[in-house]
């Protein structure tokens, strides 16, 4: 039966624009381009989902902006600094805050191997004056994280991978927002979260816009991205095809500019 989602959605509050997008081009490794002249803008306090068939490049906008994947031409400001062509830790330098929840969660995100307190430790290591790195923090973070989220965990030295995928995602989510991002970005956050879980990473999301933080949020169901977000973008073959009002749009117009650039193919 039809499963009604109730999600809080507030209304956006001083929004300023916090990421500028021009001109992004992207090829992957066999010279296929996956990204074709994306521009857009994110602003503070509102969440922007990204939607569109699945491999239509939504996956590597996100690592594009967050420095893990090469481009070939383009620009992208965050806060008027220009971070395109630089690294994670070089953005980092820069002093632009942004987090990334990646689609992997243990294949890239988290070290499937190591505990939850040396997982928090993977974002903030370098920082230490000495040689030895302060695991007394991060297990602070980590019990605070297991907390607030209700993650069900023996002890904070468990290893991750031997948690249930929803209490591996919220110990994800919960690092990535500890960091106090300016931008942060999500994909596929609850692809495979029972709907408690889902929720929990729909409330999170929820208050961290409320905080003034720019959300960009890449999902596959167009009910919760129509629910959830302020604004969506749609991509169709590594092209913008549009950008619609959550409140307003319907899932046949998103249906449609999903494959609007596929079908002017075949009609041409």
């Amino acid at each position: 039966k039809k499963v009604s989602l109730n999600i809080d959605r507030s209304e956006p509050k001083n929004c300023e624009e916090r990421l500028v997008v021009k001109n992004l081009n992207c090829v992957d490794r066999e010279g296929v381009k996956i990204l074709n002249n994306v521009s857009f803008t994110a602003h503070s306090g509102e969440i922007l989902g990204i939607a569109g068939v699945s491999g239509s490049g939504q996956k590597e906008i996100c690592e594009a902006i967050a420095g893990l994947r090469r481009l070939e031409s383009g620009s992208i400001l965050c806060k008027g600094e220009r971070i395109d062509g630089k690294t994670p830790k070089q953005i980092i330098q820069k002093g632009v805050s942004m987090s990334f929840i990646p689609e992997d969660r243990l294949g890239m995100g988290l070290v499937p191997s190591m505990s939850i307190t040396d997982n928090m430790m993977l974002k903030n290591y370098t920082e230490g004056k000495g040689p030895f790195v302060d695991r007394k923090r991060a297990r602070s973070e980590a019990e605070k994280v297991v907390g607030e989220l209700e993650v069900v965990t023996p002890g904070t030295e468990t290893p991750v991978r031997r948690l249930s995928g929803g209490n591996v995602q919220k110990i994800l989510v919960g690092r990535e927002i500890a960091a106090a991002p300016a931008i942060l970005m999500t994909a596929y956050p609850v692809r495979g979260l029972d709907i408690n879980s889902s929720y929990t990473i729909y409330n999170l999301l929820n208050e961290q816009k409320q905080k003034g933080v720019s959300v960009i949020f890449v999902g596959e169901d167009l009910d919760v991205l129509m629910a959830l977000s302020d604004r969506i973008l749609v991509l169709s073959g590594g092209k913008i095809s549009g950008i619609v009002d959550a409140r307003t749009t319907t899932k046949d117009e998103i249906g449609l500019l999903m494959v609007k650039s596929q079908r002017n193919e075949v009609t041409e």
